[in-house]
């Protein structure tokens, strides 16, 4: 069962809790501090960061072995991927937790390793740079090359 809350005291009775805050450490960790005294002994709390070492933020965390990112893609009701990240201290336990929940919710979860950009963004990131560069040179105009990647690559958004 999955369930959202706007106050912090159903956190206590969580399995499972996933931060999504903004690509910022300072804003992660400030969470961290404000939730993980919180949560039962046996959850899983969870990043759902793009980007930032599971490993650094699970050490800002009581329990690092309880820690580890599970990463969704936008727009989340019709991406299936999701990436499964293991701190180093990220036990199988909570990896196996992670990724009972994301196949219950429907999604295919695949293991990436704890390296930048884990597996979609360290492919995506340099492809977004080319289409900057070839708009640079006067390859293509934006409509051009937003419609390359449409038609050409089947990336919805361009």
């Amino acid at each position: 069962r999955v369930s959202t809350a706007t106050e912090l005291a159903p956190l206590s009775q969580a399995q499972l809790v996933i931060e999504a805050a903004t690509e910022n450490e300072a804003i992660k960790f400030e969470i961290y501090d404000k939730f993980a005294p919180l949560l039962a002994p046996e959850a899983v709390f969870a990043s759902n960061t793009s980007s930032i070492s599971i490993t650094r933020l699970a050490a800002h965390t009581p329990h690092p072995e309880r820690f580890m990112g599970i990463h969704f893609f936008n727009p989340v009701p019709m991406m299936e991927l999701v990436e499964l990240i293991r701190g180093m201290a990220t036990s199988d336990e909570t990896f196996a937790t992670a990724e009972a929940f994301t196949r219950k919710v429907g999604k295919q979860p695949y293991a990436a390793a704890d390296s930048a950009g884990f597996i979609v963004n360290r492919i995506f990131v340099p492809m977004l740079n080319e289409a900057v560069y070839a708009l640079h040179e006067g390859v293509g105009s934006v409509e051009a090359i937003d419609a390359a990647m449409k038609l050409g690559l089947r990336h919805p958004m361009g």
